[in-house]
C-alpha cells in the first residue's frame, strides 16, 4: 500500500467594511470567481473556504449565481465552509458577548445560505490568545487553522507539525491545525514541482501526515502579478492537475473529514501569537529594525531555524501602543459596546449591535504590508459605524430628549488619565488635558463622521528600503509574495517621508519666533519656543441643561526667540464652550504675560482636520467666503488677513466653518504619509493642517484675547441631490 499525504487547503477570503465597491468587484473578478471556476474543472480536489460576512453579503447581492455555485459544491462534498467573526474582528480584543454574537451571526448566515453547518472558525490574522479556546467552544467551533509558528513557539518542529492537536481552556476543548509557512510561500509563487517536492518530504515523515495550508484567497489573483501567473499562465490549473495526477500518494480532504477520522497528535497549549510576519510588524520602529537585523544575522550564520521558537517579535495588541489612533478607535469601540449592552433588548439594541460589529472590522486597526490603518476610508468607515451605534444607544437611553448637552470626565483611551468629553446631539468632543489640551476626537453626528480622524506620521520598518526601491514600471517580472517586495507607486517618495514630533490633532498651542515661516513649520524644522504643545493643562468643567464649557489652563514658559533673556512665564487659558441645540463651538483664548519682560512672539493655534480627499474637486477651502486660487485640501499656502475659513465636502455633505474675532495669517498644508500596501508604497492624504497665526507684543503683566468659533453643518450631499458620486472621491 502506497503511503499517502493528506493536503488540507483553507482559503480565507475577506474585504474590509467600508472598502470601495469597485475594489470588491475587482477582487471578485480577479480572485474569487476564477478560483472557483478553476476548482470546478477539477472535481477530485477538495477545499475548505472562508468568506467574511461583509464579503459574503456583498457577493449574495451582486453575484447570486456565485452563491449557487458554492452551495452546489458544498452539497457535493467538495467544499466545506468555515465561520468566524462576521465582520472579521480580532476576536481577542472584544468583549465575550461581541465575540459570540459575531461568530453566531456568521454561523447562521452560512447555515441559511449554503444549507450546511460550519464546524470550523477562521481567526482574523490568526491572532491567538489562550483564553480564546473557551469562547470559540461556546460559539460552537470544533476546530481552527492557525500558523505553524504558534506551534514552533511552543517547542514543536519537524514531523510534529504534520497533524492537529487538542487544546482547551477550563475544559472547553478545541482542535487546532498548524498551517505551514513553507506552503504559504510556495503556493502560488513557486513552480508547482517545488510544492510536490515538499509534499514528498511530508509524506516520508510518518504515518498519515497532514500538509496544511491556510492563507488569503486574494493571493490567487488580486495580489500584484498573481492574476497573470495564477490564471493567465494557469498556475492554479497546473497545481490542481498535478495533485490529480499524483492521487496515488496525495489526497485533498476537508478539515471536518480529518477530525472525524484522524486522531489528534496530542494536547498542546499555544502561546499568544499570530503568523511570524505579524510579530515583526507590531514592534515599534527601533525594535522592528533590530529584529530584522537579528533575523538576517541568524540566517547568515545558519541559525535561523533553531532560533525560531525564541523569535516571537511583538504581538497584535502592540498596535494599540504603536498607533494612538488605533488605540483610541479600539477604546471608543469598547466604551460604546458597554453602552449598547446596557440597552434593553429589542430592535434598537439589535440595530446598535450591528453598527458596533461593523466598527470592529480589523483592517483599520493595524498595519503591515497591507494599507490598514493608513487608509483613511477604512478608518472613516470604522468611525461611521461606531458613531451610528452610539447615536442609537444615546437615543434609546434618552427617549424623546432633544437639544441636550453633557460634559463627562472619563479615561476613554485607558492611559490612566481622564479625558474631558462634551456631547450634544450634533457633536462629540474629546479633549486630552495631559497632552497639550488637544482636541483628539471630533464626531459630527448628523453625518456619522469623525472630522478629527487625522494621522500622526511615525517611522515604519520599510522607510529605509523605500529609498532604494524601484519605481512601479521597474517591477521584476512574475508574481512574488507581498512579504518579499517593496515597490514605489510613484517617484520621489523617499524625499517626502516626514515624522511628526507630536500628535496631529487640534487646538495645539505654539509659540514661535516672529520670523518663523510656513515652510520651516511644514517640514518640522521650526523652533518651538514654548512648552505648551504637549504640556499638561488643568481642566475645569461646567455644565447646565442648556450650555457647557471645559476650561483648559496652563502656566508655562516661553523662551526668547534670540536667547537674549531668560524664559518668560506665560499663562494660556482656552475654553471650549457649547450650547444645546447649537452646532457652533466657541473657543476663547487668553494669553497672559506673567513675566517682567515684553513678550514678542508668533502665537499659533494648530488645527488638523480631514474630509478624506485632498485633491477631489468636491472638497475645498473657502477663505473669507471665497475660493482661493488653489482651493483643494492638499493645497499649500500662507495667506494674511484671514477671518473665516470653510472646509467644504460636497460628497459627504459636511461644512466646517471657522471664524475669528480678529484676522490671522493662515498657514495651510496637507498631512501626507508614505506608507505600504499590497500594491506598493504610496503617498496618502491624511488631513489638512491649519495654523492660525498672530504676531503678539505683550508688555509685562499684559493679556491678549482671541476667539475662535467652529460650526459644523450638514449640507446637501450627492445622495440627497440624487447625483452620482465623483470618480475621484
Amino acid at each position: 500500500m502506497v503511503k499517502k499525504v493528506t493536503l488540507l487547503l483553507a482559503i480565507h477570503n475577506h474585504q474590509p467594511v467600508g472598502n470601495f465597491s469597485h475594489v470588491l468587484e475587482s477582487a471578485y473578478r480577479k480572485s474569487y470567481l476564477p478560483f472557483l471556476m478553476t476548482l470546478r474543472e477539477h472535481p477530485s480536489i477538495k477545499v475548505t473556504l472562508h468568506y467574511s460576512g461583509f464579503l459574503l453579503e456583498w457577493i449574495a447581492v451582486t453575484h447570486p449565481e456565485f452563491i449557487s455555485m458554492v452551495r452546489d459544491m458544498v452539497m457535493s462534498g467538495r467544499l466545506e465552509m468555515m465561520s468566524g467573526g462576521f465582520y472579521e474582528p480580532i476576536l481577542t480584543t472584544l468583549y465575550d458577548s461581541d465575540k459570540l454574537g459575531q461568530i453566531r451571526k456568521l454561523n447562521s448566515f452560512v447555515r441559511e445560505t449554503f444549507d450546511t453547518k460550519a464546524r470550523g472558525v477562521w481567526l482574523a490574522e490568526r491572532v491567538w490568545e489562550p483564553h480564546l479556546a473557551e469562547s470559540l467552544y461556546n460559539a460552537g467551533a470544533e476546530y481552527i487553522v492557525i500558523d505553524d509558528h504558534h506551534f514552533i513557539m511552543a517547542g514543536l518542529r519537524g514531523k510534529a507539525l504534520f497533524g492537529y492537536y487538542i487544546t482547551e481552556e477550563k475544559g472547553k476543548v478545541l482542535k487546532v491545525f498548524p498551517g505551514s509557512e513553507k506552503l504559504r510561500y510556495l503556493i502560488p509563487f513557486r513552480p508547482v514541482e517545488e510544492t510536490l517536492d515538499y509534499l514528498r518530504l511530508v509524506r516520508e515523515s510518518g504515518d498519515a501526515p497532514l500538509a496544511i495550508m491556510g492563507d488569503d484567497g486574494e493571493k490567487f489573483g488580486t495580489w500584484p502579478g498573481t492574476y497573470h501567473s495564477v490564471y493567465e499562465e494557469r498556475w492554479l490549473h497546473g497545481f490542481f492537475e498535478a495533485i490529480e495526477q499524483n492521487s496515488d500518494w496525495i489526497e485533498t480532504r476537508l478539515f471536518s473529514e480529518v477530525i472525524d477520522t484522524h486522531p489528534p497528535l496530542g494536547r498542546i497549549y499555544l502561546p499568544t501569537s499570530s503568523y511570524m510576519e505579524m510579530g515583526e510588524w507590531s514592534l515599534i520602529y527601533d525594535a522592528s529594525e533590530e529584529f530584522r537585523i537579528l533575523k538576517q544575522k541568524l540566517k547568515d550564520s545558519g541559525l535561523e531555524e533553531p532560533s525560531r521558537p525564541f523569535l516571537s517579535g511583538g504581538f497584535w495588541r502592540n498596535f494599540f501602543s504603536k498607533y494612538p489612533e488605533s488605540n483610541l478607535m479600539h477604546k471608543k469601540m469598547l466604551y460604546i459596546s458597554e453602552k449598547i449592552h446596557h440597552m434593553p433588548k429589542g430592535k434598537q439594541r439589535a440595530l446598535a449591535l450591528e453598527e458596533l460589529w461593523k466598527g470592529q472590522c480589523n483592517d483599520a486597526y493595524w498595519h503591515g504590508v497591507f494599507g490598514g490603518i493608513y487608509l483613511p476610508h477604512l478608518r472613516s468607515s470604522i468611525y461611521e459605524h461606531l458613531i451610528r451605534a452610539e447615536d442609537i444607544a444615546d437615543q434609546a437611553m434618552n427617549p424623546g430628549k432633544k437639544n441636550w448637552i453633557q460634559v463627562i470626565s472619563l479615561d476613554i483611551d485607558k492611559d490612566g488619565i481622564r479625558e474631558d468629553i462634551m456631547n450634544t446631539e450634533s457633536y462629540t468632543l474629546i479633549l486630552d488635558t495631559h497632552l497639550g489640551g488637544m482636541l483628539i476626537g471630533l464626531d459630527f453626528r448628523p453625518r456619522s463622521f469623525n472630522i478629527q480622524d487625522t494621522f500622526t506620521r511615525i517611522p515604519e520598518f520599510y522607510h529605509r528600503e523605500i529609498v532604494n526601491a524601484p519605481a512601479e514600471e521597474q517591477r521584476q517580472e512574475g508574481a512574488k509574495s507581498i512579504h518579499d517586495r517593496i515597490i514605489c507607486k510613484e517617484e520621489g517618495l523617499a524625499g517626502q517621508i516626514v515624522y511628526d514630533p507630536y500628535p496631529r490633532r487640534s487646538l495645539i498651542d505654539h509659540f514661535m519666533s516672529l520670523d518663523e515661516c510656513l515652510e520651516s513649520f511644514k517640514s518640522g524644522e521650526y523652533t518651538e519656543l514654548g512648552d505648551f504643545v504637549q504640556g499638561i493643562y488643568r481642566s475645569t468643567r461646567r455644565a447646565s441643561d442648556s450650555e457647557a464649557s471645559i476650561l483648559l489652563e496652563r502656566t508655562g514658559w516661553v523662551q526668547d526667540g534670540w536667547g537674549a533673556s531668560p524664559p518668560q512665564q506665560v499663562q494660556v487659558v482656552k475654553t471650549v464652550q457649547g450650547r444645546a441645540g447649537d452646532p457652533m463651538l466657541a473657543v476663547p483664548y487668553r494669553i497672559h504675560n506673567q513675566s517682567g519682560h515684553e513678550l514678542k512672539v508668533k502665537f499659533g493655534v494648530e488645527l488638523n482636520m480631514t474630509l478624506l480627499a485632498g485633491m477631489a474637486h468636491d472638497r475645498y477651502y473657502l477663505l473669507n467666503d471665497e475660493k482661493p486660487e488653489s482651493p483643494h485640501l492638499s493645497s499649500i499656502s500662507e495667506t494674511a488677513g484671514i477671518q473665516s475659513i470653510h472646509l467644504v465636502d460636497e460628497w459627504k455633505g459636511i461644512q466646517v466653518r471657522i471664524s475669528l474675532d480678529q484676522a490671522c495669517s493662515l498657514w495651510r498644508f496637507p498631512i501626507e504619509t508614505v506608507s505600504l500596501s499590497e500594491g506598493g508604497a504610496e503617498k496618502i492624504y491624511q488631513g489638512s493642517c491649519l495654523v492660525l497665526c498672530w504676531d503678539i507684543h505683550l508688555a509685562p503683566d499684559a493679556a491678549l484675547e482671541r476667539v475662535i468659533r467652529m460650526e459644523f453643518c450638514a449640507i446637501p450631499n450627492y445622495e440627497e441631490r440624487a447625483l452620482p458620486a465623483p470618480k475621484d472621491s
